[in-house]
C-alpha cells in the first residue's frame, strides 16, 4: 500500500503558516503603475480656461458662466468620465487637472460624481460678455512678461492687481481715446480701433 503523496502535504502544510503571494487589495493599499489613469481631479492651478471642456469625448465637463455674479464654474461629472486622459493632456496651464491614482469611486448617489471648481470671471465693460477667468488673464501675463504691455487690457488688469488703478464704472462710447484703454471683448475692441483708425 503506497502513502499519501507526503510531498503535497509538507507544501500544504508549508502554505498554512506564509502569506499568499496575491495582493492584499481590500486590506491594504493596492499598488499602481506610474502611468496608471484614474479619476481626475481639479488642481489649485485650474485655469478655468475651458479647454477640458472641448476635448472631453463624452461631454464629462461642463462651464457654467454666471455673467451677473462674475462667477465661471467648471463642473466635472465622473459618471460620464471615461478617464481618457485627454483633459490632463490638452491643459493650458499643464496641471490644473490631474490624473490621480483612484479608482474606487462607487457612491450610492450620482450628485455625489460632481466636482466643481469656481474662478472670477471678466466680462467685457460694454457688452457684458464673457472674456476669460481673472486667473486666465495673468497667467497669460506672466506667461507674455514684457510682451503683454501691448495689450492694454492686461495692463489695466495689473495696474488695478497692484492697486493703483480703481474700478470704476464707465460707458464705453466707441468715439474716444480713451475707450482703448478698457477691458473689451475682441468684437467691441475691434470696433473701437476701427473707429481710432479712421
Amino acid at each position: 500500500m503506497r502513502y499519501p503523496k507526503l510531498r503535497e502535504l509538507r507544501e500544504a502544510f508549508k502554505n498554512i503558516f506564509t502569506r499568499a503571494a496575491t495582493v492584499r487589495y481590500p486590506y491594504g493599499k493596492a499598488e499602481f503603475h506610474p502611468g496608471y489613469r484614474g479619476k481626475p481631479e481639479f488642481q489649485d492651478e485650474c485655469l478655468g480656461c475651458t479647454a477640458c471642456m472641448e476635448v472631453c469625448p463624452p461631454g464629462a465637463i461642463e462651464i457654467v458662466d454666471d455673467v451677473e455674479n462674475r462667477k465661471r464654474r467648471v463642473v466635472r461629472y465622473f459618471d460620464r468620465c471615461i478617464t481618457c486622459g485627454e483633459c490632463e493632456r490638452v491643459c493650458t496651464c499643464g496641471n490644473g487637472i490631474k490624473m490621480v491614482p483612484e479608482f474606487a469611486m462607487a457612491v450610492y448617489d450620482r450628485k455625489d460624481l460632481v466636482e466643481s471648481v469656481e474662478r472670477e470671471l471678466i466680462v467685457c465693460e460694454n457688452c457684458g460678455r464673457p472674456i476669460a477667468t481673472k486667473k486666465h488673464i495673468l497667467w497669460l501675463m506672466d506667461q507674455l512678461e514684457e510682451k503683454g504691455a501691448a495689450n492694454m487690457g492686461f495692463v489695466i488688469m495689473s495696474l488695478k492687481e497692484l492697486g493703483i488703478v480703481e474700478e470704476v464704472e464707465k460707458k464705453v462710447s466707441f468715439d474716444k481715446r480713451q475707450d482703448l484703454f478698457t477691458i473689451l471683448c475682441p468684437r467691441c475692441k475691434h470696433r473701437v480701433i476701427l473707429y481710432d483708425s479712421l
